[in-house]
């Protein structure tokens, strides 16, 4: 797995809930939990172990070591992590999921 150097720029901590939207640049990381909503960014999404997502994510990198429901496009590659779990459909030109790792949906 491609090491990420870039460094995070917002972090929303476990026992955050956040509804909506959220856009960026550069590299963020939910510990906590977003709800019907959309993350948008060029950059680096990374979902901590304790992290749940409920929505659409389009990103470049998206790395998921927690629990994500809902597709993703990634520009450049997507990661499950031997904890992570992605219900929902995956887009993106590189995909690895680590042993433990789990993807329910399809993968283009």
């Amino acid at each position: 797995m491609e090491k990420i150097d870039d460094p995070i720029k917002a972090y929303i901590g476990e026992g955050t809930i956040l509804k909506g939207s959220l856009s960026f640049s550069g590299t963020v990381r939910v510990d906590g939990k977003i709800e019907e909503g959309r993350v948008d960014t060029d950059g680096t999404l990374i979902i901590g172990e304790t992290g749940h997502l409920i929505g659409e994510i389009f990103a470049g990198t998206v790395v998921c070591m927690g629990h994500v429901e809902g597709p993703i496009v990634a520009s450049k590659q997507v990661e499950i992590h031997s904890k992570g779990k992605v219900v929902g459909n995956i887009k993106s030109p590189a995909l690895s999921i680590e042993l433990g790792g789990v993807l329910t949906g399809l993968a283009t």
